[in-house]
């Protein structure tokens, strides 16, 4: 065999297996690139339909609380005409809120005046209709006011049902703005595109825009309509050859579709093929070349290019080869260019170092957008229990029937489980971030107990258990008071809802060298012993080991304990027989060693002599809240006064000249810090007390209100109590220990 032909086969059995692995990452990066593309439009299209999903939840709840107002069902139509009105306000996204018998006649238009004339037949009929069959909350399509300049708009139905029958159907009517400024936020590429689009398959909303009410593509429609989610390449409105993700929402029947160019899909591909057709060709050339060059001359020592090769493979730069023959210094620099190549890999490498390290900045901003949803989060769930406690403190003070006390006192219960479940969620978000930060002092840990025994002793007294305390009085620990009786609460709190009625608990605090020992032990359903460990990672239940979960609660509450404790430099065990023969956890901590006297609380203060129906202005603009709390105020002897805005209850304010002020935070317009700065400026409001009451209550919320002069800062839902004693007090410059224990 010729020397050229040898060589010219070499070169190819080196080059074409190079470019075929080559080839092969090349489509695996790419199809992994088009993977998370894919995937990347799913999760936003989710992410969008939650929103969108939140958005007519949110218009759902309110339209329940308002069809159970009391002028509603004396049939006061003018006075419920008023109180829409007032509603609607409240509501940025709202167009109209409409009343209309179950014929279809409309009785009430907040947006025209009452007793003018109305439509006498339902807008967007087959929601109407499917209100009025199934008796169940429903979302329209896109419809046109007739009365309203056709001004388009979602019509969100509440049936209005006595005994078995339909009575009347109540209606919010969506603005179309709020749906389109969802996905103006998204702040997509120009030439991409998404868009909800309704059940009937019209737009919603559309980014580019497009005129509301206009059909979808004939691709869409197709594709949206065979499936509830999905991928597919086909023509937008605009006619763009796009790659589509759509997701349909099980609330409405909407979907969302996000549309990515085809170039931003296969462009990838196209490149990797040009790529790799021009690395042939020159590898092909460059192949031929040098099979035609060291075939003519070569003479190079077998020796002296086996050393230059070993070079080459352990990463060093080869030595030249001596040589006379011009071919064998050819082969010399290859040698040399080889390992110029090696190097600009190393920094090839050192560059796809710094996109990892932008990946990770990039999940640290994920990760900051989780806490402000977070924040919101908490502020929302919060909201709705506000009005719901209040509601349940005006029944206990006014009075209700014997028969009925246990179904309010039931209720009571159970929205303090959901404040308690929503502050232990946001609890293990800031653990989990490292956010708790521990306010330590020297306190003494029968205090602590008897503060832990006080909050949770409705449970036990609920369920007749006997709790036996045991004493080591002087025990002292350097810790967070709060924080601590969380621990030893959470613990009592277990054991009274794991322990069957009219057991026995105990709790008992010993010294054991240089640590406290607390030990709670019931005698309730137990675990065995395996699962000692386990117990305490989230989301594990106490509902013993045969799999029931008969007991509720998020499996969190035991995560939090042993997270509080080991922050503290302590830890925490539990141990247990086995199933049904009650458990023991056992919580140990440091003594305290210097000799720093334990913080006492200062003497009480005298009763107040206040005067008779005492002002109090408060300003909310979720009226339920606002109202509720004003009734719960009135019924303990306070002359009190309710606005839903701010700009409202600062002129009231003025006219009212109040002694104590409880703002919501977060209102449309004037928020709560800009109008506490207004009151504070009146010139008779040098004696008034500023409290915030919201459902933010992050480090960063309680700082704003303090700096902006209030006194308290409470996070909803307040205890009536709390209420009522910072309703009373004259002065206050504290702002409340307690107000971001939970936030998020």
């Amino acid at each position: 065999m010729r020397l050229l032909k040898s060589l010219s086969l070499l070169s190819a059995a080196t080059v074409v297996p190079v470019l075929g692995f080559a080839l092969l990452a090349a489509g695996f990066v790419v199809q992994g690139e088009n993977e998370n593309l894919v995937s990347a439009a799913k999760s936003r299209n989710r992410a969008t339909l939650a929103a969108v999903d939140a958005e007519i939840r949110g218009a759902i709840g309110t339209l329940q609380a308002l069809s159970g107002t009391s002028s509603l069902a004396n049939g006061d139509l003018a006075a419920f005409h008023r109180y829409a009105r007032t509603v609607l306000a409240t509501q940025p996204s709202w167009q109209n809120i409409v009343l209309s018998e179950r014929s279809g006649r409309q009785v009430v238009n907040a947006r025209l005046p009452f007793g003018a004339p109305l439509v006498q037949q339902a807008v967007d009929a087959p929601s109407f209709d499917a209100a009025t069959a199934t008796r169940k909350p429903t979302v329209g399509n896109i419809s046109f006011a007739p009365r309203l300049n056709n001004e388009p708009g979602i019509a969100v139905r509440v049936p209005i049902v006595s005994g078995d029958e339909v009575k009347s159907i109540l209606t919010a009517v969506l603005s179309l703005e709020s749906f389109q400024r969802l996905l103006a936020d998204q702040g997509i590429p120009d030439e991409w595109a998404t868009g909800i689009v309704d059940a009937s398959g019209r737009l919603v909303a559309r980014v580019p825009p497009l005129p509301p009410g206009q059909m979808a593509s004939d691709d869409y429609l197709r594709n949206a309509r065979s499936a509830k989610e999905g991928w597919y390449r086909g023509k937008t409105l605009e006619g763009d050859d796009t790659f589509t993700a759509f997701s349909t929402s099980a609330l409405t029947g909407w979907s969302v579709g996000f549309a990515v160019p085809a170039d931003a899909v296969l462009g990838g591909v196209s490149r990797a093929a040009w790529l790799m057709a021009g690395g042939l060709a020159l590898s092909v050339a460059a192949a031929a070349i040098i099979a035609i060059g060291l075939s003519r001359r070569i003479a190079m020592p077998l020796s002296q290019l086996a050393a230059a090769a070993a070079s080459l493979s352990e990463g060093k730069e080869p030595r030249p080869v001596e040589s006379s023959i011009e071919e064998v210094h050819l082969l010399s620099d290859a040698f040399a260019v080889a390992s110029r190549s090696i190097m600009t890999r190393d920094k090839e490498l050192s560059r796809s170092s710094e996109e990892l390290r932008t990946q990770a900045a990039d999940l640290r901003q994920a990760d900051a957008n989780k806490s402000r949803f977070l924040a919101l989060l908490a502020h929302e769930l919060r909201n709705p229990l506000a009005p719901l406690r209040n509601g349940l403190a005006i029944l206990k003070r006014s009075g209700i029937a014997p028969e009925r006390e246990g179904t309010r006192a039931m209720m009571e219960r159970q929205v303090a489980h959901m404040a308690r479940l929503i502050d232990d969620l946001l609890d293990v978000s800031r653990i989990d971030r490292g956010q708790i930060e521990l306010q330590r002092e020297r306190v003494t840990l029968d205090t602590v107990v008897s503060n832990a025994i006080d909050s949770v002793r409705p449970a036990i007294d609920a369920k007749q258990q006997e709790l036996i305390v045991q004493y080591a009085a002087g025990l002292q620990v350097h810790a967070d008071p709060v924080r601590l009786t969380q621990v030893i609460a959470n613990l009592l709190q277990n054991a009274a809802k794991f322990s069957p009625p009219r057991s026995r608990i105990e709790i008992a605090v010993a010294p054991d060298g240089d640590e406290a020992a607390l030990t709670v032990k019931d005698s309730g359903i137990g675990f065995e012993p395996a699962s000692s460990a386990r117990i305490f990672d989230l989301f594990v239940r106490l509902d013993g080991d045969d799999g029931a979960q008969t007991h509720g609660g998020l499996g969190i509450g035991l995560t939090i304990v042993k997270s509080i404790v080991e922050m503290h430099g302590g830890r925490v065990v539990a141990n247990s027989d086995g199933a049904g023969r009650g458990a023991t956890f056992e919580v140990r901590l440091p003594l305290s060693k210097d000799n720093e006297q334990p913080r006492a609380d200062g003497p009480s203060a005298p009763a107040l002599a206040l005067p008779s129906r005492r002002r109090v202005l408060v300003v909310d603009d979720n009226v339920d809240a606002a109202e509720s709390m004003a009734v719960m105020l009135r019924l303990d002897g306070f002359d009190v006064r309710a606005s839903f805005n701010g700009h409202e209850g600062l002129q009231m304010a003025r006219e009212f000249k109040p002694a104590v002020a409880f703002l919501d935070l977060h209102m449309p317009g004037m928020g709560g810090i800009e109008l506490a700065g207004a009151l504070k400026s009146e010139p008779w409001a040098g004696s008034l007390r500023l409290i915030a009451l919201t459902g933010m209550g992050r480090p960063s919320d309680v700082d704003a209100t303090q700096r902006a002069g209030f006194h308290a800062h409470l996070t909803k839902p307040a205890e009536p109590e709390e209420l009522i004693r910072f309703a009373s007090e004259p002065e206050s410059n504290v702002i409340s220990i307690f107000a971001d224990r939970h936030a998020p």
